[in-house]
């Protein structure tokens, strides 16, 4: 999220709207986090920006909403920590590119 919500900014966007799949995560973004928790500094990073001239709208979504999203944060996983930048799809989720395009859809179950 800080470094989408990094790459924004320098793009000069005037709007955004931050997709999150984690509940927990948009209650810190909002509302901030207690300074003893482990991931406080990363929310402070993130409010940083999230507090600039800007409108960033922050929304909690089910992973299968934004299914190459959660393809691309999963890709990550086996690259090397490091800040990687795509100017294409990388070859693993162009199929999940094209069901998204064409508008294919999945189910999930909620227990309510």
């Amino acid at each position: 999220m800080y470094y989408g919500l990094y790459l924004a900014w320098e793009k000069k966007a005037s709007r955004v709207e931050l997709e999150v799949d984690t509940e927990m995560v948009v209650g810190f973004l909002r509302t901030r986090v207690s300074e003893s928790h482990p991931l406080s500094f990363l929310v402070r990073l993130c409010y940083g920006f999230i507090s600039k001239d800007w409108i960033v709208r922050i929304v909690h979504v089910y992973r299968e909403a934004n299914r190459l999203a959660d393809g691309l944060a999963n890709y990550a996983f086996s690259l090397s920590v490091c800040f990687d930048y795509f100017d294409s799809l990388p070859d693993c989720v162009c199929s999940i590119s094209a069901a998204d395009t064409s508008g294919a859809t999945s189910s999930r179950h909620v227990v309510v």
